[in-house]
């Protein structure tokens, strides 16, 4: 890419492919994860690989609705795009709902002004006191000092058991710095979205 490191990232992207069709569990970043996997075997040997939580999807009672507006994004080094882009036309199967995706668009990952946001961040801890110190020594060990603001708790299912968590905003950071965190975000479990960061207008709301 052509843009300067301290504006984007010249290393990671956002791929964005539009999505059709179906209802889904509240709860199915697994199934996610496992469709993905099925269509991308190498996805789980890159380490910046994500997939980020479904955008644009309407809320019912107990399941999320695919509209217009919805999204599939997965985070991946700018490498691996060409490996990726084979997935327009083809259909996930989410545990028997089939979604087909439209063909994709590229953003690159731009500097905050600040303040990075994670909805899911999951380092093996309920505690949200033990969460924020894991955090802060995960982020001191990369030489960061950002400020930690935590949200809302959150778990997700997988099949040997709950992952918990909470929502994460951090502040403070330089461009190159906000940068990092979203190349690299924080904790474990990125192929069912947590621990990726995107830019964040303000520390004002640390909600859905």
């Amino acid at each position: 890419m052509s843009m300067d490191s301290d504006d984007a990232s010249t290393d990671v992207v956002d791929l964005s492919f539009p999505l059709s069709g179906g209802t889904l569990a509240e709860d199915h970043a697994w199934a996610l994860a496992t469709a993905v996997r099925a269509l991308l075997p190498w996805f789980d040997e890159e380490p910046e690989a994500g997939i980020l939580p479904l955008a644009g999807l309407a809320k019912g009672d107990g399941v999320r609705y695919i509209g217009g507006r919805a999204r599939l994004v997965l985070r991946l080094p700018v490498r691996r795009v060409a490996d990726a882009d084979f997935l327009a036309g083809a259909k996930l199967d989410i545990d028997g709902v089939i979604l087909e995706l439209g063909a994709p668009t590229t953003r690159p990952l731009q500097a905050a002004r600040g303040v990075v946001y994670s909805h899911f961040i999951a380092v093996d801890t309920a505690d949200e006191i033990e969460f924020l110190d894991r955090c802060r020594a995960a982020l001191l060990m990369r030489g960061l000092q950002a400020k930690l603001i935590t949200g809302k708790a959150r778990s997700l299912q997988m099949p040997d058991g709950p992952v918990h968590g909470f929502s994460l905003m951090l502040h403070g950071l330089g461009p190159a710095q906000s940068i990092n965190m979203q190349e690299t975000g924080l904790g474990r479990h990125r192929a069912l979205g947590c621990g990726i960061f995107v830019p964040h207008k303000s520390v004002a709301a640390v909600g859905e």
